[in-house]
Formats: C-alpha cells, structure tokens, sequence
C-alpha cells in the first residue's frame, strides 16, 4: 500500500467517525416524520469518501453523488444504484443540463484571450477525445484518480480500469449544454432560477474563438508574453476526464492541432506543472491545483488565487450570481450522477424508492439521504421530492 493510500484511507476513516458520532448524538424531535400531509426525507451533508461507510453502517439510507463514487459503492456490493441522471424527475430535467464546466475569471479572460481561447479549444478536443477513445480516457482517469493499486473498500478491492469502465457508461461528457436552472439550493441571492441568470454566467465568445483555432479558420497566435494560469480541479471526479487525457495524451493534441497541454514532469501521477504549447513554444505555464470540493474552489477563483476550473456548474453559477467576477466556457459532461441505496433496500427504482420515502415518512422515519453541499446532487434531490410533492430537511436542523 502505497503512502497516498494509507493517507486517504485514514482521512476517510477519519471522516466516517465524525460524521457517525453526529448522527449518532442527534435525535430528530417528536413528529418531524412529515411536512403538513406531504412527507419528508432528510438530508445531510458529508464526503464523498465517507458514504459508502454511512450506507453500510446503517447510518443513512441513501446518498446521491458523481462517478465514480457510485461505480465504486456498486461495484464493491456497498449498495445498489436506484436512479441515475435520466430516472430523476422531474422528466427530462437532467439528461441535457451540464453537470461540470470549464469556468474563468473575468480578468483572466480580458488580459488574456488567446491563452484562454487555446484552453477553451483543447477542451472542446479532449472531451471529443474522450468520446473517440473511451477505452484510453478510462485508463488515463484511473491512473490519475486511483494510481496504480488495487482500490480498497470495506468489502474487498476493485480494479481501477473496471471500475472506470463501469462509471464511463453513466457519464455524457459534451462541450455543447448549457448548466441547468437553478431552483432549490438555497442561497442568499435575488432572481436565482431564472434562465436569463443561467445566461448571465456565461461568456460563449472564448469557447468560439477557441473552435476557430480548433477548424484552422483562425491562424494560431504568437504569445510574446507567457503569463501563467492556474486551474482548480476535482481530483476525485471522473468528470473531469478530458483534463487529464488533455494532459496525459499530450503528443496526440500537438499532432492534430499544433497546440497542447504538456505535463512539466511527467512521471507524476497528476501534473501539478504543464506548459501549453503552440508550434512548440510556449504560450503558458499552466499550474493544476486539487481541491476538495467545487464551493470552496470557486471561493478561491473569486478571491484570484486561482484563474480558473474544471468543476461543478451549480457551485459555478451560484457564485456568479453571488458576484463572484467569474464566466462559464463551456460544459465538460452531462450525467454522472446516481442514487444509491443498500442492497436490501426496499426499492429498484425511483418510483420504489419515493413509495420506500413516503413510507418511512408516515411511521415518522424519514430517510436519511447524503449529498455533498452546493452541487448539483443537492439541486436534484431537492427539486426530485418537491416534484413528488415532499418536503426536503436538513438533518439536525
């Protein structure tokens, strides 16, 4: 077991601890079990790394969350997925909303409109990529996600590349949606849920200019000036497999369009340096920094420690409209999500699933559905229930 390993499976440890001590001390009060005569569920907010243990332990009943964290919770018999992206109303709703986006700083965009058209492009490439060569984008993903080793769970380990090849499969990875309409997660903010907001945080002028360089209708430019961009990512998601393949399969993008992402070390598992490259001079020095979730990376961009992000389009637009000075590229992928419960579970379906919530609900039991804040998960299970006419709690509130 290599040292990266042992660190995360402690952290994760760590994590399962705290969050079991939490539910364990707090008793919901007397006759929460339903809102006026709708039902209820709750929800509570934890970490990626610690739902699989929460499901297992009996600690909460469902969780709903990105690949590969739901391959992985399937995969290693930790519970069953119910519903993924398409089966969560209301109808429709999700199947074309993007999922994770390219963004970028205003003034990043302004000082620099060739480096970030050239980012924009390569984007738009990778995930076309992606889609023209699943089989190395799922190996590509594995290494940078889970190394080398077997992946340890409670029940046994799983093969990276499998379960990678698992979680492809649940997964649209797309340039071309646009970020869904805001409704449900609850922010501070005037005129949230309207498209003309989704509109706002959008800047389509850098993702066209950047397929003018990709179609050879626009000559490629001549950098004097190499400035240096940073990037916040998700280490952990899967949807952010063009990032990787944009970096790892480097000498395919310099081939086909003359331009590329290079990694300064490339016997690093993830790159943490690369140099974009347009005929082999560089244009940028591009620094990829990890973060642990999409809210707190887009803090970061708007207090300009960071340029940009691969990352979640529901803590993107939330920020936007917050006065974060940001812009959404483009979409990196549609889909990804699913809801998971334990196998014994009641339910194989979203419409079992909702009768399992309206039930436990009246014997004054709701369930206990975990999610991570401000993503887009938290956006469809809250709007899922209040189209099935429930109300959403936050547990311990």
């Amino acid at each position: 077991m290599n040292i990266r390993q042992s660190y995360l499976i402690f952290l994760a440890c760590l994590l399962v601890i705290i969050a079991v001590a939490f539910l364990a001390l707090y008793s919901p009060p007397a006759g929460s079990g339903q809102a006026g005569t709708k039902g209820a569920v709750y929800l509570v907010y934890t970490s990626t790394g610690s739902m699989s243990q929460l499901l297992d332990s009996g600690q909460i009943d469902a969780f709903i969350i990105w690949e590969s964290v739901v391959s992985t919770a399937t995969m290693s018999g930790s519970g069953k997925m119910v519903a993924n992206t398409q089966a969560i109303p209301p109808p429709g709703e999700w199947s074309d909303a993007a999922c994770c986006v390219f963004v970028l700083r205003n003034d990043t965009i302004a000082q620099n409109p060739d480096v970030v058209a050239l980012l924009s492009a390569l984007t738009t490439a990778a995930v076309d990529r992606v889609n023209g060569d699943p089989s190395l984008a799922e190996n590509i993903t594995a290494k940078w996600v889970y190394g080398t080793k077997p992946i340890l769970t409670m029940n046994g380990s799983l093969e990276p590349d499998a379960v990678e090849e698992h979680a492809f499969n649940n997964i649209n990875f797309t340039s071309d949606v646009d970020p869904p309409v805001i409704t449900n997660v609850a922010v501070a903010s005037e005129g949230m849920g309207t498209a003309s907001t989704v509109a706002f945080a959008m800047n389509p002028t850098v993702a066209a200019k950047g397929r003018q360089f990709l179609n050879k209708t626009l000559p490629l430019p001549t950098i004097e000036n190499v400035p240096t961009i940073s990037l916040g990512y998700l280490p952990t998601s899967d949807h952010t497999a063009p990032l990787y393949v944009m970096v790892e399969d480097s000498d395919y993008f310099c081939e086909q369009y003359g331009f590329c992402l290079v990694p300064d070390n490339a016997q690093q598992s993830r790159p943490e340096q690369c140099t974009l490259l347009v005929n082999g001079t560089p244009a940028a020095h591009v620094n990829l920094v990890p973060g642990s979730s999409g809210g707190g990376i887009m803090t970061t961009v708007g207090q300009k420690a960071l340029d940009g992000a691969y990352i979640g389009s529901v803590p993107v637009e939330l920020q936007i409209n917050l006065g974060n000075p940001s812009s959404m590229i483009q979409s990196i992928n549609a889909g990804g999500t699913g809801l998971v419960v334990a196998d014994k579970a009641p339910c194989s379906d979203w419409n079992s699933f909702v009768g399992w919530a309206k039930t436990r609900s009246k014997e004054g039991k709701p369930l206990i559905i975990a999610t991570v804040q401000s993503s887009i998960q938290e956006e469809m299970i809250r709007n899922a229930m209040s189209y099935e006419n429930m109300s959403v709690i936050m547990y311990g509130a």
